[in-house]
């Protein structure tokens, strides 16, 4: 996220999650302040290959074998130069589909030398889109409506989380980036890019079968209360933009640090400390 990082330190006491601080590298973070646990990190888009894969319900061999084996052969590359994710989606016509996502090993190498040396050995990383659902669906309230999308809007990424009745659909990313200040112009940029983009999941969503229209378009990340941006969506948009309404109590440790902080600029963090 332009050289800075979020983190949220999340505990779960068997009954539920528990935020008990929200941090960023501005904080002096560090492995000790961090705390103990296990310690994930966000990969955006652009170190991945996702593809969605469809396998026969009836299928005699393990789905999620078959997915991983189907876009390991779908790689122009080495599939030893990658490391690998399944994730499954919803089931449909008789198939079930799955999301897989094949990670740049040399890159992601880089990042968990990086971590070890700023904080600690990480246990692992998630896709950022991936993690911006977690996040959502974990600790904020659901808004009514079958179709939403998650946009999370940083410096130098813009990442998009396509949800169908509460479950992830689809991942992208928009090209054009807000940089450390939008302007009124690339506002307008950025909004426009972002109605392509969807329409474009739109037409997916057709061919599926799914052809209710789009509920609202919730907005995290350090831009998300933009007033260049959200007047340039509700340009391009008739739908709702909002922010993301979280349950207030799962932050009640957190308070002396959520005051400092506008929570939606820690939606993928959040999302990162849940399975």
């Amino acid at each position: 996220m332009g050289g800075r990082i979020f983190a949220a330190r999340i505990e779960n006491d068997g009954i539920r999650w528990k935020v008990t601080s929200l941090l960023t590298s501005d904080d002096n973070l560090t492995g000790e302040n961090l705390g103990s646990g296990r310690l994930f990190f966000g990969v955006d888009t652009r170190l991945a290959v996702v593809k969605k894969i469809q396998i026969k319900n009836n299928s005699p061999i393990e789905a999620s074998d078959i997915a991983r084996f189907e876009m390991a052969q779908s790689l122009l590359d080495d599939p030893d130069r990658f490391y690998f994710d399944t994730l499954p989606l919803e089931s449909n016509n008789g198939y079930k589909r799955f999301m897989s996502i094949a990670y740049h090993r040399d890159q992601i190498d880089e990042l968990i030398d990086m971590y070890k040396e700023k904080l600690r050995k990480p246990s692992g990383f998630k896709l950022d889109a991936v993690a911006l659902a977690n996040g959502y669906n974990t600790f904020c309230r659901i808004d009514r409506g079958e179709l939403q999308v998650l946009a999370d809007i940083e410096t130098d990424m813009v990442t998009l989380a396509i949800l169908n009745q509460g479950k992830l659909y689809g991942i992208n990313r928009l090209e054009s980036v807000p940089g450390e200040e939008i302007s009124s112009d690339s506002a307008r940029k950025l909004a426009s890019e972002f109605k392509l983009t969807l329409s474009y999941h739109q037409a997916e969503l057709f061919q599926d079968g799914i052809t209710v229209p789009l509920s609202r378009i919730i907005l995290s990340g350090r831009h998300a209360r933009d007033e260049f941006l959200t007047a340039a969506l509700k340009d391009q948009f008739s739908t709702e933009i909002s922010l993301p309404h979280f349950h207030d109590g799962y932050f009640e440790p957190a308070s002396d640090t959520i005051d400092r902080y506008h929570p939606e600029q820690f939606l993928i963090p959040l999302g990162l400390g849940v399975e």
